[in-house]
């Protein structure tokens, strides 16, 4: 396995036909060993060595690492793959967006866009994007609505934990020379703990040096975007959804070029 390159074959099932190789290298093990070695089921081996989708970059560490592969060669073939499908489903030449083809709904104020937001979260099925730059914390919000949506978001990552999907989280952390605010650490060493056996989970952290918050995004399947964005006071938030796939793929690239490039939740705790 020297390359990453692209060959004939649709990228899922080179990536399958790779996961075989390693397969075949480990002694051709039963798909019942894999899966007790991987703690998921034996349809999610099987759906992953027959190249019906890609799985998770989680897990994929844990069936490379059932098969004694070399989980650093192993993720950079699993990006380079995740990239190559999200060109083929989004090529370049897509046709401009226009608004009037576009499904707009802007939410009356905070509790409405969360509970749109909870609303769709648990209808999704198969990948669920999210980011949170803000100023504070997650549990610095005391709203109901804002509770329920985070609860949801590790609830859904928990229910599909032996399939082939995920949750993937970016978050900013604001920073001062380097060093998270104490409130800030708490919460991140708390959520590590919360969410270390959730196998559908994984966040990583984006150091945010700026004195305000940014925009944030919800992206569920390739079928509804949140946006959202923070006003002059703490409690303050406004957003809107669009649906379709086209406008979400324009933040999914961006995502998805954010995320190659963070480091881990796990490695930035260790660091602090």
């Amino acid at each position: 396995m020297e390359d990453h390159s692209r060959g004939s074959l649709p990228p899922v099932q080179r990536f399958a036909a790779e996961l075989r190789r390693l397969r075949i290298s480990a002694g051709d093990p039963q798909l019942k060993t894999i899966a007790a070695r991987a703690q998921c089921s034996q349809a999610t081996v099987s759906e992953a060595l027959h190249g019906k989708r890609l799985p998770s970059e989680t897990l994929t560490r844990r069936l490379v690492t059932a098969l004694g592969g070399d989980w650093g060669w192993w993720s950079e073939f699993w990006r380079a793959v995740r990239t190559e499908q999200d060109d083929l489903k989004h090529p370049a030449g897509d046709a401009p967006l226009r608004m009037h083809e576009v499904n707009m709904v802007c939410y009356a104020d905070a509790p409405a866009l969360y509970r749109a937001a909870t609303d769709r979260v648990r209808a999704a099925r198969r990948e669920i994007r999210l980011t949170y730059v803000r100023l504070h914390p997650p549990d610095h919000w005391v709203s109901s609505e804002v509770t329920a949506y985070y609860e949801a978001v590790l609830q859904w990552a928990r229910e599909h934990a032996d399939e082939s999907t995920s949750v993937r989280r970016i978050i900013g952390v604001p920073e001062r020379n380097g060093t998270p605010p104490p409130a800030y650490l708490t919460w991140l060493h708390r959520h590590q703990a919360e969410t270390r056996d959730v196998y559908a989970y994984e966040a990583r952290v984006m150091p945010w040096n700026s004195s305000y918050a940014w925009h944030n995004t919800a992206l569920l399947d390739d079928s509804v975007s949140f946006l959202t964005f923070s006003g002059a006071g703490r409690q303050q938030l406004t957003g809107f959804s669009v649906e379709g796939p086209v406008f979400l793929s324009h933040f999914a690239s961006m995502f998805d070029r954010a995320w190659g490039a963070l480091e881990t939740l796990d490695d930035y705790v260790a660091r602090h």
